[in-house]
């Protein structure tokens, strides 16, 4: 009698550890699955049960607004007005370039002569929409750039989703088809690993671009990072919050006790062309969303934008930025890239 008790209470906590382990699961499925699939999915798509009842109601970035572009045929164009006369003199005045336009990192040295604004805005920047093939690359030297609502295990909650999402905008909105790499340069052996993502990048994407040479423009898509107490880069476009974009060149000179110096060991044979893309971004931003496109920010190095002459490095918001208001970005940077790249 005294074994038989025993093997029915043995029986009975091994059921009740069975049960705890299965309840267990049950609650990581119900409570967390939910969580990762709306960090996955596109929130415009959700089902409403789902998106109401299963998720935690403190999910920062879950009442999100988001920004849904009028329906627009592919033929529409995004047409800039020319600048006027005056506003031509007033950025020829180098000093209002450098307190305007763009934002000069101690580190490095804007010249005059770097900057001639008659060429730079008669020069061709559109591209040739009748060859065959992606015409734009975008790819992340620093993949694991996340937002406040990211999830680091998941790259594409962060900045690799934001620019799935604008290759898939370039393409629906505008008919520029686009190839997104999805590549990561900042992991090693597995691991994050930052330093020399610059170097693994560059190979991989002079591949991509021998391999596609219908690829005309290059864009490396980060997200920027500010201090603890820092806000977000927020601006309202349409009234929906709206991630701030930051145009980047990389000038490869240094600030030597006031004197430039050029970094020969990086050379760019583009940088003229680079940085007249970003200033004519730069400009488009400015006409079509005024405030939502900071300061070009330039500085000492190269970066990735030495491979082709329409390069360009693209910051989108801050680590205190919602994944939605990137994502919000990417409509107004989609039209700001198509005005300057299609033309007229």
């Amino acid at each position: 009698m005294k074994k038989r008790l025993l093997k029915q209470r043995m029986t009975l906590g091994l059921m009740l550890l069975c049960g705890a382990v299965l309840l267990t699961l049950a609650r990581r499925y119900l409570v967390q699955e939910p969580l990762q699939l709306w960090m996955f999915g596109d929130p415009i798509q959700m089902p409403a049960a789902q998106d109401s009842a299963a998720q935690p109601h403190n999910i920062i970035g879950r009442d999100d607004v988001i920004f849904i572009p009028p329906p627009t045929p592919l033929t529409s164009r995004i047409h800039l007005q020319p600048p006027s006369q005056t506003y031509i003199e007033t950025l020829t005045d180098f000093n209002y370039l450098t307190r305007s336009i763009f934002l000069v990192d101690p580190e490095t040295i804007l010249l005059p002569s770097d900057i001639d604004v008659h060429s730079f805005l008669e020069a061709d920047l559109t591209i040739d929409t009748t060859v065959h093939g992606p015409k734009v690359l975008i790819f992340h030297t620093h993949s694991a750039e996340m937002f406040i609502d990211s999830n680091p295990a998941y790259p594409m909650t962060g900045i690799m989703g934001v620019g799935q999402y604008l290759a898939h905008v370039l393409a629906q909105q505008h008919g520029i088809e686009t190839l997104h790499y999805t590549g990561r340069f900042d992991m090693l052996d597995g691991k994050s690993h930052r330093p020399g993502s610059y170097e693994r990048m560059e190979p991989v994407v002079r591949q991509i671009l021998a391999d596609h040479p219908s690829i005309q423009v290059v864009i490396d898509l980060h997200r920027d990072g500010v201090g603890p107490h820092h806000p977000a880069f927020v601006r309202y476009i349409d009234g929906v919050p709206t991630a701030q974009i930051m145009f980047f060149n990389g000038l490869s000179r240094q600030n030597r006790n006031g004197q430039a110096v050029n970094i020969d060991r990086l050379p760019n044979p583009y940088q003229r062309e680079n940085l007249n893309f970003s200033f004519r971004l730069q400009l488009a931003a400015n006409q079509l969303y005024p405030g939502l496109a900071r300061r070009v920010y330039l500085r000492a190095f190269r970066y990735s934008l030495h491979m082709m002459p329409l390069s360009t490095l693209v910051e989108i918001g801050n680590q205190h930025n919602t994944q939605q208001q990137a994502k919000n970005a990417m409509h107004p940077l989609a039209n700001i890239i198509s005005a300057v790249v299609l033309g007229e």
